[in-house]
C-alpha cells in the first residue's frame, strides 16, 4: 500500500470513528447507560484519537524529515506512538471516571508509556541489528 493510499484510508476510517464518538455522546445517557455503552464509548474514542493522532505524527514527521525519513518508518512510529497515547488517554478518562486519577496516578501512567516506548525501540533497535548481520 502506498503514502497516498494509507493516508485516504486512515481519514475516513478516522472521520468514522469521530462520527461514531459524536453519535454515542448524543443518544446515550449516561446516567441510563449499560456497560456496554461505556465499554463502546472508550472504545471509539481510543479508535478515534488513535487515528487522529497516527495521521498528525505522520503529518508532522513528513514536514520535519521531508528529505531524510522513509515514509513506512514514519507510518510505523507514528502509529505505535499513538496507540500508547491513546491508550493512556482511555485509561486515564476511565480512571477520572471512576474518580480514581490523581497526579500519581497519571505520573505512573507517563512512566509506563514511556517504559513501554523505550523498551519497544530497544527490542527493534536489537532485531534491526539482527538483520544486518
Amino acid at each position: 500500500m502506498n503514502i497516498k493510499t494509507y493516508n485516504i484510508i486512515m481519514i475516513l476510517a478516522t472521520m468514522l470513528a469521530w462520527l461514531g464518538f459524536f453519535i454515542i455522546i448524543n443518544i446515550f445517557d449516561p446516567y441510563q447507560g449499560e456497560i456496554v455503552v461505556f465499554v463502546l464509548f472508550y472504545f471509539v474514542l481510543f479508535l478515534a484519537a488513535l487515528g487522529t493522532l497516527s495521521l498528525v505524527g505522520f503529518w508532522l514527521r513528513k514536514l520535519w524529515n521531508r528529505k531524510r525519513g522513509i515514509a513506512r518508518f514514519m507510518v510505523s512510529e507514528s502509529f505505535r506512538q499513538a496507540i500508547i497515547f491513546s491508550s493512556a488517554l482511555v485509561v486515564a478518562l476511565i480512571l477520572q471516571a471512576n474518580r480514581l486519577l490523581t497526579w500519581w496516578n497519571l505520573l505512573l501512567l507517563v512512566l509506563i508509556a514511556t517504559i513501554v516506548e523505550f523498551m519497544i525501540l530497544v527490542f527493534h533497535h536489537d532485531d534491526v541489528k539482527q538483520l544486518d548481520n
